[in-house]
């Protein structure tokens, strides 16, 4: 091979590795702007609608035996129609209290985890609270 056929060859490579480097940057990009939360859904409000109606504190524990299987009382926040609280015990996958209000999800879930002092048997411990909200 002459230097014209080495130079025109790593051009050629040179010129497929540009491609693929903006395709994927392309697809990055366009994949990046699906995994955004809607703007409307907002993981504070949901956490201060949970300390308000007695399902969250950061300072107390939360007496599981007063809990009952739905979550009543006032409306959910602006844009929410339905929520799922799940307790669990810290390093323990069986849920001890799940709650659940509204019709099953349709679009958007905002799902998040809080950590928390839960009242179990008169006892307290350390636990975790699953939540997913929806509209």
């Amino acid at each position: 091979m002459d230097h014209e056929g080495v130079g025109g060859f790593l051009e050629s490579i040179l010129a497929v590795m540009v491609v693929i480097t903006a395709s994927s940057v392309f697809l990055v990009v366009l994949a990046s702007g699906t995994l955004q939360l809607d703007p409307d859904m907002d993981e504070k409000d949901v956490v201060s609608w949970l300390e308000a109606n007695g399902l969250y504190s950061e300072n107390r524990a939360i007496p599981m035996d007063g809990l009952n299987g739905d979550i009543g009382g006032p409306s959910f926040p602006d844009e929410i129609s339905g929520m799922t609280v799940t307790y669990r015990c810290s390093g323990n996958s069986t849920p001890l209290l799940i709650l659940n209000q509204g019709e099953p999800p349709q679009g958007d879930v905002l799902a998040f985890q809080l950590p928390l002092l839960i009242d179990v048997d008169g006892r307290t411990v350390a636990g975790i609270m699953e939540v997913r909200a929806w509209r």
